[in-house]
């Protein structure tokens, strides 16, 4: 009596000791499908916000893009007006320059 006694309490003892006995009791079916709403939820709602995100960097790079394009035009365009002034300027300078041509006169 003993040992049958002794042979419950230590299969007791284990049983407790399992992984079965501390395991969640299963969901019923309504509480399944209230979870799995929860998660898709949950899913949608972290798909939207990287979305977002990803939306946000796009339009922040193609703001970055269209500055350096103006910086690059409007650069560009300075050189041009500066360009333009030193040739202006140059041909002002060496416009009645006629040294060394004697136009076919000889001196």
């Amino acid at each position: 009596m003993k040992a049958s006694l002794f042979s419950l309490v230590a299969a007791l003892g284990l049983f407790a000791s399992s992984a079965s006995f501390a395991a969640v009791a299963p969901y019923g079916p309504y509480k399944a499908r209230k979870e799995a709403i929860k998660y898709d939820r949950k899913a949608e709602v972290e798909r939207a916000r990287r979305e977002a995100a990803q939306r946000k960097y796009e339009l922040e790079r193609q703001r970055q893009l269209a500055a350096q394009q103006r910086a690059r035009l409007e650069a560009q365009r300075r050189l041009e007006q500066q360009r333009a002034a030193e040739r202006a300027r140059w041909e002002a300078q060496h416009r009645h320059d006629d040294h060394d041509h004697d136009y076919g006169y000889r001196h």
